[in-house]
């Protein structure tokens, strides 16, 4: 009993302290589509999904068979490639 006491303790001390993002999700999601529009088409994103203080964007871009994930900072918008292709 006292295991579990203290591993629901834990729990909701590690949940409760997660940091919550600086820009929200249709900002991460206006970020990505600003940066893979392009003359070819438009950019739509697939999914987002956020956990450890980032966002992770999947998106694609039918107009020139373009598809990728990217990392969004959940603090300061920034962008890292993590995946990308183009058929």
């Amino acid at each position: 009993m006292k295991r579990l006491s203290l591993l629901i303790i834990l729990c909701m001390f590690l949940f409760g302290c997660m940091p919550q993002p600086q820009i929200t999700e249709s900002e991460a999601i206006a970020i990505i589509e600003q940066l893979h529009t392009n003359s070819f088409g438009t950019a739509e994103v697939i999914s987002i999904d956020y956990s450890f203080g980032r966002y992770a964007v999947e998106w694609e871009n039918e107009g020139n068979c373009e598809w990728g994930i990217n990392h969004a900072d959940g603090d300061d918008g920034s962008m890292e490639m993590k995946q990308a292709s183009i058929c």
